[in-house]
């Protein structure tokens, strides 16, 4: 599994020719795919339990105590006789004395520049870039793995790119990147049919730009560590019987809707718009899945945990709650997505739920108080894609949909368990 940090969907891959070849050209990528809480740390939680955020209790950007971990995947996995390792990111606010827990090997880092890591319990400083390092921790886990060729294994890759502040790799540094004109959501003018935390960000396309630019050069270096890391797959004969994945905890803005500029600011993520929920996610397991195709289903980080348990033959655990999501291997198909998000009082972002399909969006955000809804947006995703026409502020209520269906809908969504049984099953 590669999991970067805030790479969004549209415009990042192209940068990433090793990338694309091995998972575009030889995998599944689902261009409908969502990170359900559009946090790193909420979304973390959502990829290794297979639960929205609601059940999860991981609402803000650091893991509580609370948080269970024998929910994670990787339990049932080593239980199972599996051999785990991470390397990188694990989950915001986690001590980093502390092991990860159900991984048997890990080297977890921060800094993109000479970073400390630590390997196995024990803490290292390294000299050099976070991404190159975390590719040799990765290879060393990986033909350690391969002393014990019989069993089963995870790697889980999660990079510090393309985070804040986006230093380059040197070889990178001044490498070309490919002018950007922005889109039709970056030039939006009339933003009054937007709630006031919307309107209190006011950035522009220079700004933009250069967080683009920044990104996509962090991301080269990522290309080039998926790139080496299935080369030494290939060597270890392990290449042709792997299931792997790419994709990003949540997606980015690059001044859509005004929001975000270029000095790490809170309105890049955490948001319900397009760019901020929408992931780059791809799956490859050659002679099961159809390399090079599309799958248009909705799916999102909620989805991981149960395909790869099905994938391993393992069942979920009956004595923990049920998993939300769906795996991606089965063939059903999901009408509606919901997205959930919580005030951080540093983020300038209020709470806020939505209902995402392919044809329409609708959104809640709320008061201080938590349950009063203080403004409903609906976009109809068909006729106007880049989210620039609120049709409930359009001043023409002819157009517009049956709110409190949508809202009563939304409500029991938000407090959903499990797929297809109880009261309140998960779309």
């Amino acid at each position: 599994m590669f999991v970067t940090d805030d790479q969004r969907a549209t415009e990042t891959l192209g940068v990433m020719p090793k990338t694309r070849r091995l998972f575009g050209a030889g995998g599944v990528r689902y261009p409908n795919a969502f990170a359900t809480t559009p946090l790193c740390c909420p979304s973390r939680s959502t990829i290794f339990t297979g639960r929205y955020a609601h059940n999860t209790g991981v609402h803000k950007n650091f893991v509580p105590k609370s948080f269970d971990t024998t929910t994670m995947f990787t339990r049932l996995l080593r239980e199972n006789g599996y051999r785990t390792a991470l390397v990188g990111k694990f989950l915001n606010g986690w001590p980093h004395d502390k092991a990860p827990p159900y991984f048997d090997k890990w080297a977890v880092g921060g800094a993109y520049v000479d970073p400390i890591f630590n390997v196995n319990g024990s803490f290292v400083s390294r000299r050099g870039y976070v991404t190159t390092l975390t590719k040799g921790y990765s290879l060393r886990f990986l033909r350690g793995f391969e002393t014990h060729d019989s069993a089963p294994w995870l790697l889980y890759v999660a990079t510090r790119a393309p985070h804040y502040p986006w230093p380059a790799e040197s070889r990178f540094a001044d490498a070309p990147v490919a002018p950007w004109s922005g889109n039709p959501a970056v030039f939006e003018r009339d933003r009054s049919d937007k709630p006031a935390y919307v309107r209190g960000f006011d950035y522009s396309i220079s700004g933009g730009r250069r967080v683009r630019e920044a990104q996509l050069r962090t991301l080269m270096s990522v290309d080039d560590m998926v790139g080496t890391i299935f080369s030494t797959l290939g060597a270890l004969g392990e290449r042709k019987n792997t299931l792997a994945f790419f994709l990003s905890d949540n997606g980015y803005t690059w001044t859509e809707h005004h929001l975000g500029g270029d000095r790490g600011t809170a309105g890049q993520k955490g948001l319900p718009y397009t760019a901020s929920v929408t992931l780059p996610f791809l799956v490859r397991w050659p002679g099961v899945l159809p390399a090079g195709t599309r799958d248009r289903r909705l799916a999102g980080t909620v989805d991981i945990a149960p395909t790869i348990l099905e994938a391993a033959g393992i069942p979920p655990d009956p004595t923990k709650p049920p998993l939300d999501g769906r795996s991606l291997l089965e063939p059903s198909v999901r009408t509606r997505m919901l997205l959930e998000y919580w005030h951080e009082r540093d983020r300038g972002i209020p709470t806020w739920t939505s209902t995402r399909t392919r044809d329409y969006q609708y959104i809640e955000t709320y008061g201080s108080d938590g349950p009063t809804i203080v403004f409903r947006e609906y976009y109809d995703l068909r006729d106007d894609p880049w989210q620039l026409r609120n049709l409930l502020r359009d001043g023409d209520p002819s157009n517009n949909p049956d709110i409190a269906a949508l809202s009563a809908q939304l409500a029991q969504d938000h407090v959903c368990a499990g797929v297809g049984s109880g009261p309140t099953p998960c779309p």
